[in-house]
């Protein structure tokens, strides 16, 4: 269930001066109901769009947190999987080997002059060493993590520079410790490594590690999000490429929490006009818990090489979010800059169905 603000009564009729000392009764809590409509501008950050910003509709708030903040992110569901930055374009390699002290410059220079590892439209082969776009860990780029700690490789790691910092690549290697993780890492060219012992958290989806940081705060509570804007590592349909599919680096993806029970689903203007969705229109809609990328980048259009149309706000679409309270919103993205700076679009949304 997502957690919503409560008020005691005691509390609540202490303020108003009406406590009474004569009634030793639990006070009943007061639930604030979910937020029935609002205004978001999103904080990406701006022009270089540095943050990922957490929605939650219910309560009309976001927090912004910067791409660049974490490195890997370690599922806390009963599965033992771990996640690479796709937000800043990061992608990972296995070595083959099982020992990070045996992993050095060769394997970096091999790397590096293949270039496996660099996300870009000529890494035909990229989207084997990334995480699923649209439900990251179904496929993840690092195998999951085995309970015979011999089966867990050594992995290169670029760690991305779409539009963040560029930073040496690492060496890492993962294996389970009981019901949690244990992460040896280092620079690439090391010949030293850091461990770390990361615990699961029945309260989130996942555990950021940052490599500088330790366990770090990144994504809200898996109940108190609904939506994400950021940019990262998605994919592309495209014939050349493994599998006919490209990876590549966008900007303006929004995810809903499928982790979090969150489901959402496109409606086109042309069949019913976003003024006139109501409640009886929910009925005709399926909601998409396994895609985070129903809205991804759909509600926008034009960006790409020299002489394509600039990118613009959709008018034709919007969206219908089902939150795990089964509270549901339209949706309605209203711009793509502020002040004419890109990184802080707008969007509209309203309460159809209270849950």
């Amino acid at each position: 269930m997502k957690q919503v603000r409560i008020l005691s009564f005691a509390a609540l009729a202490a303020g108003m001066g009406l406590f009474s000392s004569c009634n030793d009764d639990d006070p009943k809590p007061v639930v604030i109901p979910p937020s029935e409509s609002g205004l978001i501008e999103v904080d990406g950050g701006g022009s270089t769009y540095p943050n990922t910003a957490y929605i939650d509709l219910s309560t009309g708030e976001q927090t912004a947190i910067q791409r660049e903040s974490w490195d890997l992110a370690f599922s806390s569901g009963s599965d033992f999987k771990v996640l690479i930055n796709g937000t800043t374009g990061a992608m990972a390699s296995s070595t083959g080997k099982t020992d990070i002290s045996q992993v050095g410059a060769d394997e970096i220079a091999a790397a590096e002059a293949s270039g496996e590892l660099i996300l870009t439209f000529t890494n035909l082969e990229g989207i084997l060493h990334v995480d699923d776009a649209a439900n990251p860990l179904s496929n993840t780029a690092i195998a999951a993590i085995s309970p015979t700690a011999g089966d867990n490789e050594v992995y290169l790691l670029n760690r991305g520079t779409s539009e963040a910092t560029e930073r040496p690549w690492k060496k890492i290697r993962i294996t389970r410790n009981g019901t949690g993780y244990t992460l040896e890492h280092a620079d690439a060219d090391s010949d030293t490594f850091t461990s770390l012992e990361v615990s699961k958290n029945s309260e989130g989806n996942l555990v950021y590690v940052s490599f500088e940081d330790g366990i770090v705060e990144v994504e809200p509570a898996k109940t108190a999000w609904d939506i994400a804007w950021t940019a990262g590592t998605s994919s592309t349909p495209y014939p050349d490429a493994t599998n006919g599919t490209l990876a590549y680096f966008f900007q303006d993806l929004v995810y809903n929490n499928i982790y979090g029970g969150v489901g959402a689903a496109q409606v086109l203007e042309a069949d019913i006009a976003y003024a006139d969705f109501t409640e009886e229109d929910v009925f005709s809609l399926s909601f998409e818990t396994a895609d985070r990328l129903v809205i991804g980048s759909s509600w926008r259009s034009g960006g790409g090489p020299p002489g394509t149309p600039a990118p613009a706000v959709k008018t034709d679409i919007y969206y219908v979010v089902k939150d795990a309270d089964a509270n549901i919103y339209k949706v309605r993205f209203l711009s793509l800059t502020k002040d004419g700076e890109r990184g802080m679009p707008t969007f509209e949304y309203e309460l159809v169905v209270e849950g």
